[in-house]
């Protein structure tokens, strides 16, 4: 029997793959998801060749209709549930709030320190200025933007996944990954960030570069100015994908030492990548011309502070809060770093061989954990119906059984494959496929070995795992029972039952805070936003709809500040005194679902200051603040309530 030994690349992308399943399998609910995974797993192996015969005419109506579902789910979740947007994503979309206003300034330290965040705040505030052209709100502007890009990475998806695989059986597998998920309804969906542009943009790079060998004249002019473009705007939007560049160098020497370099024809498409990459510096210049953005050294972090984050062993090589602190302290970009390459190699001495390995491992099933997709930059809903807080842990479990194992389940078929793949390059589908292999370790080795990691970022390889999987040409298929039909839908019936049950049994078991309404969007202190002085005494007010029971409320006032806080339910008048602790007005006190009315109240003889966050167009909350009985649509306090 002929041993399997796969190729040097692809087995080390299984290694990683199979680090990340562990990572993903850790938490209580790693157990029920693992079953899922092989219950679906055997349902699929059975049921493939059944979908394998859809007739074309039954594929296209069967994804369009289910598409249009989910269409309607991701407008029908927006509206219903539109959550707290929090953390750089709120930063970035209230800069660009600001910029569409016509107020072109910079208020907060926030982007002198993470420059890169500049192109993507402009580039939306043009979309919102044009949107507002039509007379679309900010809200309503941004929910259009996320859905127009997602749903065209998702269609695009399934679109290349069709052409490189012609497989009934793996576009209604990736249909369902894309659309039976909560890729399509959680983070993607409800918060805009550059993690999705930047997979969008990925796979645009992959198609351009498509059967170019076998292109016309013309299709290469539009695929090479396809290419040019997404190159230039994923490399401001995301630095990192410069890792396309040695991935791309690899693949060209692979080519070369097989002497299939002239045949793949990829000179002119490296030579636009480059060009790309090249046009994305004058093209950031613009930008910060055109946005009137003037970088500040004395704020700004050299790259080597993600490295020294990077090998911060007691937060795992994520980010660190004392990193950062210190960093701020120092005076200049030459003091951090100065300090930054007198540390790092400290650290890297400290962990020693062993824990740096050890470091890499652990940064790995970080970097590739999905566990938390609803989670990401989501301060939680400003109102959760109550269907769904009362059932919340249900519904979470769910969300993490059904993401872990749909992405398992994607990583398993992709490594059974790796496993007996031996590259023919003479196929252009297949040097895609290297060149994707490459490139997505190019991704988990920069996080991995270099740079800080937080669970998102192996998102970026997704489209690179998609297009592998189809691009690399399948065993030949074996022969199926008769029973394999019945075995099909047995296994899948079990695996749905598996999952609801144990996201009932488990979910609701897990200690968890539930947020039951915030408004947790901010520009934060550590940022230097400013608070709103309230003199003696004004009265600010804000409705809070809370739909359903709550142990815990809090109002973020600012450190030193001396106002008075209270909570009144709107049915009955009754009133509730939440009393500081630093920053924060705190009450811990049953709650019934009802309407309350936060009241922050000056009652001393000079200015207060309290934290208010403000925008130009964009609601943050569902009920305006009034300030002495003005309202002020845009405006809002900074509130949290839950259930503990």
């Amino acid at each position: 029997m002929k041993k399997i030994k796969p190729a040097f690349l692809p087995a080390i992308l299984i290694l990683c793959l199979l680090i990340g399943s562990i990572g993903n399998l850790t938490s209580v609910l790693g157990v029920p998801a693992l079953l899922v995974v092989v219950l679906l797993g055997a349902g699929l192996y059975f049921g493939a060749p059944r979908l394998d015969h859809l007739s074309t005419r039954q594929l296209r109506w069967s994804i369009g209709l289910g598409l249009l579902a989910m269409l309607i789910a991701q407008v029908v979740v927006l509206h219903v549930m539109p959550n707290t947007v929090y953390h750089d994503p709120y930063r970035v979309l209230s800069q660009a709030d600001q910029l569409a206003a016509g107020h072109m300034t910079w208020d907060i330290t926030y982007f002198w320190r993470y420059a890169n965040n500049v192109p993507l705040a402009y580039l939306l505030s043009l979309w919102l200025r044009l949107t507002q052209l039509v007379g679309l709100s900010t809200n309503l502007s941004v929910h259009l933007l996320s859905i127009l890009v997602l749903d065209s990475f998702i269609a695009l998806a399934l679109h290349t996944i069709w052409q490189l695989s012609q497989r009934a059986s793996l576009l209604v597998v990736a249909f369902g990954f894309f659309a039976l998920t909560p890729f399509a309804y959680t983070y993607y969906l409800q918060v805009f960030y550059s993690d999705l542009p930047t997979m969008l943009v990925l796979l645009i790079i992959m198609r351009s570069l498509l059967n170019w060998s076998q292109k016309t004249s013309r299709q290469r002019w539009f695929a090479g100015s396809g290419l040019v473009v997404a190159v230039m705007l994923g490399a401001m939007l995301k630095p990192n994908l410069v890792v396309l560049l040695p991935a791309l160098l690899i693949v060209g020497l692979i080519l070369a030492r097989q002497h299939l370099w002239r045949q793949a024809k990829l000179t002119l498409p490296i030579l636009l990548i480059v060009l790309g990459f090249g046009l994305s510096l004058p093209a950031t210049k613009v930008i910060d011309v055109a946005a009137n953005y003037q970088p500040r050294t004395a704020f700004s972090f050299p790259a080597t502070n993600w490295i020294l984050m990077g090998y911060n062993q007691h937060s795992n090589g994520g980010y660190s809060g004392k990193d950062v602190g210190r960093a701020i302290k120092l005076p200049s970009q030459a003091a951090r770093q100065r300090y930054n390459l007198k540390t790092i190699p400290k650290r890297i001495k400290t962990l020693g061989v062993v824990g740096v390995i050890r470091l890499w491992v652990v940064k790995l099933g970080i970097v590739l954990n999905v566990q938390g997709i609803q989670r990401w930059y989501n301060g939680g809903f400003r109102a959760a119906p109550s269907w769904y807080s009362n059932h919340a842990g249900f519904y979470q479990g769910l969300t993490v059984i059904g993401y872990v194992a749909a992405t398992l389940l994607m990583w398993g078929a992709l490594m059974l494959k790796l496993l007996r793949w031996r590259p023919d390059l003479t196929d252009p589908h297949q040097i895609l496929a290297l060149l994707a292999v490459t490139t997505a370790l190019g991704y988990l080795a920069f996080h991995t070995l270099l740079w800080e990691v937080e669970p998102r970022y192996g998102q970026a390889i997704l489209p690179l795992l998609w297009v592998a999987l189809a691009a690399i040409p399948r065993q030949a298929r074996q022969s199926r029972p008769r029973w394999a039909n019945q075995a099909s839908l047995l296994n899948s019936a079990t695996a749905l039952l598996v999952a609801f049950g144990a996201a009932g049994v488990l979910g609701a078991q897990m200690p968890q805070k539930q947020v039951i309404a915030a408004q947790r969007s901010q520009l934060s202190v550590q940022y230097h936003a400013k608070p709103k002085t309230v003199t003696p005494g004004t009265v600010l007010a804000e409705v809070v709809d809370v739909n359903a029971p709550a142990n815990y409320f809090s109002v973020q006032i600012h450190a030193g500040s001396q106002v008075q806080v209270t909570l009144t339910t709107l049915a009955t008048g009754q009133h509730y005194r939440l009393t500081m602790a630093g920053s924060v007005a705190r009450l811990h006190h049953q709650l019934a679902a009802g309407k309350y009315r936060i009241t922050v109240q000056n009652l001393t003889t000079r200015g207060q200051q309290v934290d208010v966050t403000h925008t130009y167009h964009y609601q943050l909350a569902a009920h305006p603040l009034t300030v002495n009985g003005q309202s002020q649509p845009t405006t809002s306090l900074i509130y949290t309530c839950m259930q503990r």
